[in-house]
Order: C-alpha cells, then sequence, then structure tokens
C-alpha cells in the first residue's frame, strides 16, 4: 500500500473507531439498556455522531485524501480506497455538524417515543416525532443535494446511485407480477396445515435449534453472539464481533427459526470480509441491497427448501417429539412456505413480502414530496393495505407502528429489502451452477459450502466494486428481476397446483 493511501486509512481508522462505539451503543440501547437510559443516550450517541462528522470533514482528512487521490496507477483496491472514502466525505462536507447533532438526538428520543407507542398501540405517542424526524430527513436532503427528488439522497445512503427514476418501474413491475400470483395462489385448492408451526414451542428449545442451525451454517459464535431484542437486527462491529438478535413466540415456531436465519445471513456477511479491509472505506458492504440478498437466500431459498427441512425437520423433532410427532417432510415444507397476506413485514411469506416493501416505498416518496401528511399515515397506511394486500390492520401497532425504522430516522431504506430479494435469486442460480450437487449438499445438512462460494464471490471484496459490477462478477449478469420472477413463479406454482 503507497504511503499516500496508508495516511489516508489511518485518518479513517479515526473514524472507523467513533462510528463502531456508536453502534456499540445503539446495541446495547435494543438488547441491555434500562428504558431510563434513553435521554442520557441520545446525548452520548449525538456527541460521537458530530465528532465523527467532523474529523470527516477536517482538514487533516481532506488533505490526506487529495494526496491519495492525486497518486497515479493505484491497484484497483487501493483506487477504490479512494473513490468510497471521497463518497463519505463529499457527502459529510455537504451537511452541517450542528444537524448531524440534531438528528442523532431526534433518532434517539424517536426510538424510547416509538416504543412506547408501540406497546400502549397509540399513534399520536410517535407521532410528532416523526413529523420531526421527517423535517430533518428532508434539511439533510436539501444539504446532501439531489437532481430530481429529496427522497434520492436518502434512496443513495444505502443504495448507492438508486433513484425514484429507477425504483418506480421496479416496483410497478413486482406488483404487475405479483398481485396476480397472490390471487391465483388464494384460489388454489391445495392448502397447507399452518396447525403444525403454532403448538407450544417453548423457547428455551426454539433457541437451541436455531443455534445449531447457525452452527451448521457457519455462523462463528466465538465471533459473534444471538441475544434477544423486540425487533430482530444484526450489528457488525468488526469481523470478530458481530451480534445478531431474534424474537421468539411460543406459539409459532416461524418468527425464531425464519428470523434468526435471516440474521445469520447478514451476520456471515459481516464476518466474511477480507480482514486486510478492517478498518478501511472498503471493510462494509457496498449497499444495503446486497446486505439483504444475503439474509434473504439465506432465510427463504435455503431455509425454506425442501432440502434444507429434509436435513432438519428430524432434529427439530428431536427437540420437540410430542408437537411434531407424525409430521411429514411434505407437510412441514408446504406449511413453512403458506401465502397468505399478513400485517407484519418480517413475519410475511416471500411471495407478498415486496408488497410491504412497496407500501412503505410509496409512503416515503409521499413524504418527501409533500404529497402525504405526516400526521395522515395510519389512514394511508391501511387504505395502501388494503389496495395491495386485501386486508386492514385492525390496530397501529400491526400497521403504522409495526417497523422501527421510522423511528430510527432510517428513510430510504426499506426498498433496499425487495433489491435484496432481487440480487438473491440471481445469486442463488449461479451459485447452483458452479455447484451442481448444492441442494444434495444442503440435504447431507452441508452448508459450509454455500457459506463459501459467497464467502469468494460476495463477502470477501466489501466495497471495492460498486454494485453492478459485484453482482455482474458473481454471476455474470447485470442486475435483473427476471430470476427472481421466475423462482417465486416456479416454486409456488409446483406447491399450490397452479
Amino acid at each position: 500500500m503507497k504511503t499516500e493511501i496508508r495516511t489516508l486509512v489511518d485518518r479513517w481508522d479515526e473514524i472507523e473507531d467513533i462510528s463502531k462505539a456508536s453502534q456499540v451503543l445503539e446495541w446495547d440501547q435494543e438488547t441491555k439498556m434500562p428504558g431510563g437510559g434513553a435521554e442520557v443516550r441520545g446525548i452520548q450517541l449525538a456527541t460521537l455522531a458530530e465528532l465523527a462528522h467532523e474529523n470527516l470533514v477536517s482538514r487533516d482528512f481532506k488533505h490526506a485524501l487529495k494526496g491519495a487521490a492525486t497518486t497515479t496507477r493505484l491497484p484497483t483496491r487501493d483506487a477504490a480506497i479512494v473513490r468510497e472514502a471521497r463518497r463519505e466525505h463529499d457527502r459529510a462536507a455537504r451537511v452541517p455538524g450542528s444537524l448531524v447533532e440534531e438528528i442523532a438526538r431526534a433518532e434517539s428520543v424517536g426510538l424510547e417515543m416509538w416504543r412506547k407507542a408501540r406497546r400502549t398501540n397509540r399513534w399520536n405517542e410517535f407521532s410528532r416525532q416523526l413529523v420531526t424526524l421527517v423535517r430533518l430527513k428532508r434539511r439533510l436532503a436539501d444539504a446532501v443535494g439531489y437532481r430530481d427528488q429529496p427522497y434520492d439522497a436518502l434512496l443513495d445512503m444505502y443504495e448507492p446511485d438508486a433513484t425514484v427514476a429507477q425504483l418506480d418501474p421496479l416496483f410497478e413491475g413486482l406488483k404487475e407480477v405479483t398481485i396476480p400470483l397472490v390471487q391465483k395462489i388464494a384460489r388454489a385448492r391445495r392448502r397447507p396445515d399452518r396447525r403444525i408451526l403454532t403448538r407450544k414451542y417453548p423457547q428455551e428449545g426454539q433457541l437451541r435449534f436455531v443455534r445449531m442451525v447457525l452452527d451448521a451454517m457457519g455462523f462463528d459464535f466465538d465471533a459473534g453472539r444471538l441475544d434477544l431484542s423486540t425487533h430482530p437486527f444484526c450489528s457488525g462491529f468488526a469481523v470478530g464481533d458481530v451480534r445478531l438478535t431474534t424474537r421468539v413466540n411460543e406459539r409459532d415456531l416461524r418468527p425464531c427459526t425464519f428470523g434468526s436465519i435471516h440474521e445469520a445471513g447478514h451476520g456471515l456477511y459481516e464476518q466474511g470480509f477480507d480482514p486486510r479491509l478492517s478498518r478501511t472505506p472498503l471493510g462494509h458492504a457496498i449497499s444495503l441491497g446486497v446486505h439483504e440478498s444475503q439474509s434473504r437466500l439465506w432465510e427463504n431459498i435455503v431455509g425454506r427448501s425442501r432440502p434444507f427441512w429434509a436435513h432438519f425437520l428430524p432434529r427439530l423433532k428431536r427437540v420437540f417429539p410430542e408437537q411434531l410427532k407424525g409430521v411429514k417432510l411434505a407437510d412441514f415444507h408446504f406449511a413453512v412456505n403458506e401465502v397468505t397476506p399478513s400485517f407484519i413485514r418480517v413475519e410475511a411469506d416471500e411471495v407478498t413480502y415486496n408488497l410491504h416493501i412497496v407500501l412503505r416505498y410509496e409512503l416515503e416518496k409521499g413524504l418527501f414530496d409533500g404529497s402525504i401528511r405526516p400526521e395522515k399515515l395510519p389512514q394511508e397506511w391501511n387504505a395502501r393495505m388494503k389496495s395491495l394486500l386485501g386486508i386492514t390492520p385492525g390496530n397501529d401497532s400491526e400497521g403504522v407502528l409495526q417497523d422501527i425504522h421510522w423511528a430510527m430516522g432510517l428513510y430510504g431504506y426499506f426498498p433496499t429489502y425487495s433489491l435484496g430479494n432481487l440480487y438473491s435469486a440471481q445469486i442463488w442460480k449461479r451459485a447452483r451452477r458452479d455447484l451442481p450437487d448444492l441442494e444434495d449438499r444442503i440435504r447431507k445438512g452441508d452448508l459450509v459450502t454455500l457459506r463459501d462460494w459467497l464467502r469468494r464471490k460476495i463477502h470477501r471484496p466489501g466495497r471495492t466494486y460498486p454494485v453492478a459490477e459485484l453482482i455482474r462478477r458473481a454471476t455474470g449478469r447485470k442486475p435483473s428481476p427476471k430470476d427472481f420472477q421466475e423462482y417465486v413463479e416456479t416454486k409456488y406454482g409446483e406447491l399450490y397446483g397452479l
């Protein structure tokens, strides 16, 4: 590594350390912190956010970036370091430090207000803070700049170069494919027996089983852990410190089982970065869409597959012998792939899931182009859910208050979930081509072969390549929705006899 690049990376180290310290505090806030610590935690996070921002826009960092950028004949990795550092610096340089601090405080307060509102089912407990958060994020978008719509500036934070102009036709296409498929499934004569999954399954057994699955996936518990939280998530502080959370419903196997597999998919990505990229601008996911492709691939394409359960159902039966006595593989596989419109996004099946994202995408666009007033979100939510999924929430906790994202200021984040679905099918198709016996391996409990393939193709590069280039290198083609559409139509056509 040339001296100029080394100097830039040394400056980046300080920013990285501050950022990771903030993430540890956020993880603690979600898992261990008593409610009385919320106010002070907000101050702490705001201080660290402003400090990281000051370092990123400092004269020293700018000087190091300029020196690295003028270096000639850089190898691919060093050129990528400069590219990603410049991207982060240029964005931060447009945003006043005072706004960064104000947003961090509002997000911490919003999180606690959302928690209370969700628990009490009172939208008004959170609505005023949401108005504040939207106002601050609009100021952020204006500061960063955008070509067409303010929402574009927020999308770009999570999926670089994504715009409303690109996503509108994509989501319209998903609606055109998904809504008729859901209607066909609703008319199908074949129906799964969901009662298999909704018997009494004690928490201790569920957690024991998912740890077994995560071990088989190759998640390194010496470099990670699994805890409980209200809303499952993954936090990666370093390759050697990746933390997952899950939640348990003792009357439903699905939230813990598939939520844990989902978060472990994220965790494997975080554990899989090339250690040589650690504490550089490249030691992160290139986008949240790519990040989500890993969790959705493991949760749905692998975790809901027949080969997977051919291996793991007998092991689940050993944990819950009475509940699963006499249950056949075909019936269990059908049950975990049931398609039915539901209120809760994180528990939605893989066919209707994208409609949940379309709903949130349309609402967020409306919030930032001014066509939807924040205080009207519950009514807008219910109307659009009725239009897209044919159901209306009975209360705000299973409707507009169900997600943590808006409380955390994550506007522009939701579309990456659907992008992850699309990427995952394309990646899976290539993995099967490269590993012709992959499904046989999974049937025998070998999940590490797939993890290792993903590690080489997706995880190790980090941010070395832009999204489209990473997908092209991994799959041989640029990103496309074609493989996902074929995947769901084939899988569910066979299951439901369409």
